[in-house]
């Protein structure tokens, strides 16, 4: 197969991809084999281009395999929501600690699917429960290697990271996962946003450092509270 032609099925993998909202790939990588993936990479040019690909493929698994949640129970936060997520933890905004607002249920205080007036009015009860600092949750942007962060995610697909990792090129990807993006990850270093993300930089150096927007709440606390977020802005979970 001809360079250009290879491009041209990456470029309308991609289009897919976008187009389907997030959809999922076909090689998970929890269950496919090394000789799977060896194929794929060969087939899409970037074999020969990464250092002992056999070793961090096999690092990659083993950490994929630490996920437990499915793709349709993850918080959808795009990149457009980051800053007004990250000023209403910094504010408050959110009814995250007692005491509550007379609208929050304490047994319930993350309700999935709230849409219309009830969407509006989660995300400023931090403002109505009768303290100003209760909510108050810290956030820190700090850097650290891609590698020591941990995936929840059950379900990472190897082609869909890949793909864009060949779309862009090695170097630019690596450039974009250090510099140009954030994870958002739990205090526990759990990874909330980015676990494609995440895969591409284990395959290309699990050394690399990239940069995290740390939440100061563990992943059983954050992993309900992003979810009933997303759902209230209007971000559609992933299929």
């Amino acid at each position: 197969m001809k360079r250009s032609e290879l491009r041209n099925i990456i470029e309308e993998e991609i289009l897919r991809i976008i187009e389907g909202g997030q959809s999922a790939g076909k090689l998970e990588i929890a269950k496919i084999n090394y000789n799977t993936a060896e194929k794929f990479m060969e087939q899409v040019g970037l074999l020969d281009q990464i250092d002992n690909f056999a070793d961090k493929f096999s690092y990659a698994q083993k950490l994929a395999n630490l996920g437990k949640t499915k793709r349709k129970d993850m918080p959808v936060i795009d990149d457009p929501d980051v800053k007004r997520f990250q000023s209403r933890l910094k504010h408050g905004t959110l009814d995250i600690n007692e005491p509550f607002s007379p609208d929050t249920d304490p047994s319930d205080p993350w309700p999935k699917g709230l849409n219309g007036f009830d969407a509006k009015d989660f995300v400023q009860r931090g403002l109505k429960d009768g303290s100003k600092k209760d909510d108050v949750i810290g956030i820190t942007i700090k850097k650290m290697p891609v590698g020591q962060l941990k995936p929840i995610q059950k379900q990472m697909y190897f082609d869909k990271s890949m793909y864009e990792t060949a779309k862009s090129g090695v170097k630019n990807t690596l450039n974009w996962l250090g510099n140009k993006t954030f994870f958002i990850t739990s205090a526990d270093n759990f990874i909330i946003d980015g676990h494609h993300r995440w895969l591409s930089g284990i395959v290309l150096d699990p050394n690399l450092k990239v940069n995290t927007l740390s939440i100061d709440m563990p992943i059983k606390e954050l992993l309900p509270m992003a979810t009933a977020y997303g759902d209230a802005i209007g971000n559609k979970r992933n299929a």
